[in-house]
């Protein structure tokens, strides 16, 4: 048996707990992981297991678990194992008498819905991995693989975005007659882009109806049959009188779906209902807002702990009320962060951290203003990731973490050729703070920097609208007066002195994250200048040597740079990672 995990770093959870493995299966005795989750407490508190308590865990409720991670995890995939979280120091025997005492439980083979099931034992770094098959235990393989690659191959990705009607009463939501039309046989689906109809009765398979060269995701819409193809009949109108007052809302669908390209489109069409039912049954706990019916929005988003999308379903729009802000959801972020095995301190599930599927081409995501409010004009999104650098044999490789948009001369129909270099830079270390979703404001223009400068009385106010350029001293003004972000200049007086800076730059990357600026005081107005967005560290002698490419802003073209580079007063500038002022929590 084997598991194909692209990091088991990324099985984050807290020291004894329990977890559930997301996966898909690749063939017959091998599965790949694609995230995980946290096991949800058993609400009922006569429920109490001495097989958990004996282990000093609490008793997990499978089925409430199960059904959350299918309102979070595209559909397709499904449980494929237990993730067993044990302190630093456990005893290897220790861990595998517990594991062994787990696999015995019979419910978590139901929860699994599989044939066999892996258990991952984490003790602090040390990782191993078993499958049970009817109880029985045996050592399984875990396999290191580029599992975005994986599911590439091996899957395609449909997402469907559509909207059904429903009339509930307030005080009990009921969606059974909703979901009762969805399972109809006359339910079909449309592929949008190829204006191809899936219906329930299609044997040839997804890979033979789609044009070559498809891109994912697939858009797929939902059809349904206003009529029930028997002898047509008068139409007759009851009436029923309701003892309580029953409302309308529109239900969003916006739901992701992993298939496999050989499965027929029966099968695909099969898939396709049971996961608009089971977003439907997210959505009908979320109706009332306070005893109030309330509208529902979808969102989807990539965090660093899961190798797929993760959708997330929030309350909106309370009915006579005003839209809820993150703040008002700030509980529910936190149930969620605890469930996705994300960390208390950085925001992943914001309104402004939705992913918008923007346009892949290549390795370069473009983010576009048209499906945005918070970013003008199309930029690049994180283009150090296509700089492929493999000098570093021996030492740490530290990137900044998360997405930011690269801002460069001429754009936003703005011509800042020769001068316009840090304001450029200001811009792309803000986009950081945008899509971690520590902000929503956009980033400044470049009058609404000249004015920010202004307002601190560092210029004069001829300043504003003139074409001055502007440093790393004011680049961190502004970051600090305009958003309260605190940040740390660090000086070289010569290129030699950048050892020294290297390991500090390593310490900033790894804990916190930002993308940093360097600038030399000298030659910002004659040379191209390289704006570090990514670095890497190797070791060599006491200081080391570092290496570093990033994105030079100097000429009106983008350019990759990966070489090292002499300097004189050298300036690293680094923006520390922190909430922005006016917020009320890192969720």
């Amino acid at each position: 048996m084997r598991l194909v995990i692209a990091d088991t770093t990324k099985l984050t959870l807290n020291s004894q707990t329990l977890g559930l493995l997301i996966g898909l299966p690749k063939s017959a005795d091998e599965l790949v992981v694609v995230g995980h989750c946290t096991c949800l407490q058993s609400t009922e508190k006569a429920v109490s297991s001495p097989l958990y308590k004996g282990l000093g865990l609490s008793t997990p409720d499978w089925k409430r678990t199960v059904l959350q991670s299918e309102a979070c995890f595209p559909a397709g995939t499904k449980p494929c194992g237990i993730l067993l979280s044990m302190p630093s120091g456990t005893g290897e025997e220790e861990a595998h008498s517990a594991v062994a005492q787990i696999s015995s439980d019979r419910s978590i083979q139901t929860a699994c819905r599989g044939v066999w099931y892996a258990i991952i034992s984490m003790v602090g770094t040390t990782v191993s991995c078993f499958s049970s098959t009817s109880g029985r235990l045996e050592a399984a393989e875990i396999t290191g693989h580029d599992v975005q690659g994986t599911l590439s191959t091996h899957t395609r990705l449909l997402r469907l975005q559509s909207s059904l009607i429903c009339h509930i009463e307030p005080s009990k939501p009921d969606i059974s007659g909703l979901l009762e039309g969805v399972r109809s046989p006359r339910t079909s689906f449309l592929l949008q882009a190829q204006q191809i109809v899936l219906t329930g009765d299609l044997e040839q398979s997804l890979e033979d109806t789609l044009p070559p060269g498809t891109e994912s995701p697939v858009s797929v819409q939902l059809l349904e049959c206003i009529s029930d193809g028997g002898t047509p009949v008068a139409p007759t109108l009851t009436i029923q009188p309701s003892p309580t007052r029953r409302v309308e809302l529109t239900l969003p669908l916006d739901l992701l779906v992993f298939v496999n390209p050989t499965s027929t489109i029966a099968t695909v069409v099969k898939v396709l209902k049971e996961a608009i039912c089971s977003q439907l049954r997210a959505e009908e706990q979320l109706l009332t807002w306070k005893n109030t019916p309330c509208s529902i929005v979808i969102r989807h988003r990539h965090i660093p702990s899961q190798d797929c999308p993760i959708t997330v379903l929030y309350p909106s729009v309370p009915m006579g009320g005003s839209a809820l802000t993150d703040s008002d959801l700030l509980d529910m972020r936190k149930a969620l962060h605890l469930f996705l095995g994300l960390p208390q301190d950085c925001p992943y599930l914001r309104h402004t951290n939705r992913e918008y599927f923007s346009k892949i081409t290549g390795a370069h995501m473009f983010f576009s203003s048209s499906s945005s409010p918070t970013t003008a004009g199309t930029h690049l999104v994180s283009p150090h990731m296509a700089v492929r650098n493999t000098r570093v044999s021996d030492g740490d490789m530290v990137t900044v973490r998360g997405d930011y948009s690269y801002h460069h001369y001429m754009q936003d129909k703005i011509n800042d050729d020769g001068w316009g270099c840090a304001y450029r830079s200001l811009q792309t270390l803000w986009s950081w703070f945008v899509h971690q979703g520590y902000t929503s404001r956009p980033p400044p223009t470049h009058r609404q920097v000249q004015q920010a400068l202004v307002d601190v009385r560092d210029k004069e106010s001829s300043f504003v609208g003139s074409r001055e350029w502007i440093g790393s001293f004011e680049v961190s003004t502004c970051l600090n007066q305009l958003l309260g972000i605190q940040c740390k200049i660090h000086y070289c007086s010569s290129g030699a002195e950048m050892g020294s800076v290297g390991r500090i730059l390593l310490h900033h990357f790894k804990t916190q994250w930002t993308p940093v600026m360097i600038d030399s005081w000298y030659l910002i107005h004659t040379t191209k200048m390289l704006k570090t967005l990514r670095l890497l560290w190797t070791r060599d002698g006491v200081d080391g040597n570092q290496s570093h490419s990033g994105t030079n802003r100097h000429t009106t073209t983008s350019v990759y740079h990966n070489d090292q580079r002499k300097y004189e007063n050298l300036t690293a500038y680094t923006p520390r990672r922190q909430k922005p002022k006016n917020t009320r929590s890192n969720h």
